[in-house]
């Protein structure tokens, strides 16, 4: 069923948390499969609370740890997201290595700028900071694996130069390619959440 496109920050927050899945009788909406379940029940940015509370029984289904990997494979449909790709569940490893890698190469969403000491990086990793590193001190070496060749090798001398890194984060664009598409209506939805009774 196509319910359209999310308009501006108010329909995007609609849209999440309103479309999703029915897994095994129970409802997940996309902020749900995102935050609570491959996030390890993290709050999403500008949210106040975790997705699952203690007695939701699809909390059993939270991973333990998030894997940082994972926001260069899921796609909210806007422009400076990674793009969509197929995953295998006996593949899906060397997948996100390869997205992980494939997006960082990219020098508007990660750029190494040796002479001033900078590292500019998407937005995403900024709103999911703590997925990659418990500290923005830190983000500059966990980017490190993402990174090939040059970028890799700048990126590592900055960080053996003991000099502070200065982060910057790119504007995320919320455009769409998107054409003959319609726009978000929650009321559109025909689906309603069901066993989410506690």
């Amino acid at each position: 069923m196509k319910v359209g496109i999310p308009n501006g920050a108010l329909g995007r927050s609609s849209f999440f948390n309103s479309v999703g899945y029915d897994i095994g009788g129970l409802f997940y909406n996309f902020s749900e499969l995102e935050n609570g379940i491959l996030r390890g029940n993290k709050k999403a940015p500008g949210q106040f609370s975790v997705p699952f509370a203690d007695r939701d029984p699809r909390k059993k289904l939270v991973l333990e740890k998030a894997d940082p990997r994972i926001h260069f494979a899921l796609n909210c449909g806007a422009k400076s997201c990674p793009p969509v790709k197929k995953f295998s569940a006996t593949a899906i490893n060397e997948e996100l290595r390869i997205v992980a890698q494939a997006f960082c190469e990219q020098e508007d969403n990660v750029f190494v700028d040796e002479k001033s000491n900078t590292l500019k990086l998407t937005k995403i990793m900024s709103w999911y900071g703590s997925d990659f590193s418990s500290s923005s001190q830190q983000l500059p070496e966990a980017i490190v694996p993402f990174l090939r060749g040059e970028s890799q090798e700048k990126l590592l001398k900055m960080i053996e130069s003991n000099k502070k890194i200065k982060i910057v984060f790119f504007d995320y664009d919320w455009g769409t390619n998107a054409s003959n598409s319609v726009k978000f209506d929650k009321s559109s939805l025909s689906l309603t959440k069901i066993g989410l009774t506690f």
